[in-house]
């Protein structure tokens, strides 16, 4: 049976955007490496202190579990949280590495895999801790913006993260309503029991006590992954003697986050992840060659700490696998 011209045009479009984003990947990277400071590169792997260093990355071990937790509370069902601890840090490693939030795709697999959980379930809990995760963001990012001062101009930001923070609030509710619309729908009658199931679970999931409880554990999450990042960050900037604070940090690094919430990525984020971090410390009197090279320096010490967590867990998920 000849091929259809749609899968041809599908398999020729493949390697080509594949392609497109390797060099743009590839040209993120000249741009960075051209505009770093060695020395400081040199001067941190030499007088780092240890000891921060390694809080820092327990710290940032802590939120893994945490959000294993609110995989917990999000779903409602009593799974193991070695298991799900597992699945976050392999989860986090491709969503790390993959372009687009390809990566996303590993959690609803991998917990359909080894737990049987309904994709219904799995994708409202993937939604919804993404929605959560903007929210907190939003939050620390406001707060932040406050505290470390603003310029006139700035002032508008404070009217439209609120405003965009009310949206996502809202958003679940009013996906679950078209959800339900679309399935009431004749031409959606293969899918209808799919999509009321989805329907229900956003509904059932972001409501009452289970909302609650995963919404703080999402400020959680990022209070401790800020504290960490803040560690990280001094040990960086100690030598140029930037003065550093909690809540520059959150300020910094908050744009750059939110690359790693929105499906934006490059391949490992190299390019997207820093251009956030480089224009807010640029703002906040950072030097131009610094803001380039902390900015790389801590997204290669995060890929390395996400690879840490999430290599061992690609070696134990198969074992789990053959003791069930």
């Amino acid at each position: 049976m000849a091929p259809t011209q749609d899968t041809t045009n599908h398999k020729k479009k493949g390697p080509i955007l594949s392609g497109l984003v390797i060099l743009i990947t590839i040209l993120f990277l000249g741009i960075i490496l051209s505009q770093a400071d060695y020395r400081l590169v040199r001067s941190f792997f030499l007088k780092a202190s240890l000891a921060p260093l390694l809080l820092a990355f327990l710290l940032y071990s802590l939120t893994y579990i945490l959000r294993a937790w609110r995989w917990r509370e999000l779903m409602g069902l009593p799974l193991p949280t070695p298991s799900l601890f597992h699945i976050v840090c392999l989860h986090t490693l491709a969503n790390n590495l993959f372009p687009f939030r390809t990566g996303e795709l590993t959690f609803p697999l991998f917990i359909k895999r080894f737990h049987n959980v309904d994709l219904s379930s799995s994708l409202s809990s993937l939604l919804l801790a993404r929605v959560s995760d903007m929210l907190a963001l939003g939050l620390f990012f406001i707060t932040a913006l406050g505290i470390v001062g603003l310029h006139r101009e700035e002032t508008a930001v404070l009217l439209m993260v609120p405003l965009f923070m009310l949206i996502l609030i809202l958003s679940p509710g009013a996906l679950a309503k078209i959800l339900s619309t679309i399935a009431s729908l004749p031409i959606a009658q293969k899918r209808a029991s799919s999509l009321e199931g989805l329907s229900s679970e956003l509904r059932s999931q972001w409501r009452g006590a289970r909302a609650i409880k995963a919404n703080l554990l999402t400020i959680l999450i990022w209070g401790i992954k800020f504290l960490a990042f803040f560690l990280l960050i001094r040990e960086m900037t100690k030598s140029v003697g930037f003065p550093l604070t909690y809540w520059k940090v959150i300020l910094g690094t908050s744009a750059s986050e939110l690359t790693t919430v929105l499906p934006i990525h490059s391949i490992g984020g190299i390019g997207t992840y820093e251009a956030g971090w480089i224009g807010a410390f640029i703002l906040m009197g950072m030097s131009r060659k610094t803001a380039f090279t902390t900015a790389f320096l801590f997204h290669l010490t995060l890929l390395f700490a996400s690879a840490v967590l999430g290599l061992p867990s690609y070696l134990v998920i198969p074992l789990r696998e053959r003791r069930g």
